[in-house]
């Protein structure tokens, strides 16, 4: 049986720091393209954003983000960019997402879109949060 004690403090402090580099990768923080910042200036179209979203999210979150029985709403506080700011959108599409606030099962890989695509679908959901009130920034 494998014990904490055996890889010792020293061994113990680097599994912390994992795991808390694990949680923010998964809750969107963290710097990664420098895109974590909801202060940031966001480049895209909200009006190709809502066309890609429609074909190739709408699906599972909805025609417009409000979620539905196999996706979570994103037009909702947890997805406001101080807690999944932009890259977070990047990684769950680039890399799909375990399940963690919803009980909608993991999010795979969304393969076809570029960072491009991606920035204009971010553009229409944080406009729609904007028009909701959840987010108080520039959509675009």
């Amino acid at each position: 049986m494998w014990r904490f004690a055996m890889i010792g403090r020293p061994g113990l402090h680097l599994l912390g720091a994992l795991l808390i580099v694990v949680l923010l990768v998964a809750c969107g923080g963290g710097d990664g393209d420098g895109a974590a910042s909801s202060e940031q200036t966001r480049t895209g179209s909200v009006e190709d954003g809502e066309r890609l979203f429609g074909e190739n999210c709408a699906a599972c979150h909805g025609a417009a983000a409000e979620g539905t029985t196999v996706g979570p709403p994103l037009v909702h506080a947890v997805y406001n960019p101080n807690h999944h700011p932009d890259f977070s959108f990047h990684n769950a599409v680039n890399n799909g997402v375990p399940q963690h606030h919803w009980a909608f099962g993991d999010m795979e890989p969304r393969p076809g879109l570029s960072g491009s695509d991606v920035n204009d679908i971010i553009c229409y959901v944080r406009q729609l949060q904007v028009d909701e009130g959840i987010y108080e920034g520039e959509a675009c």
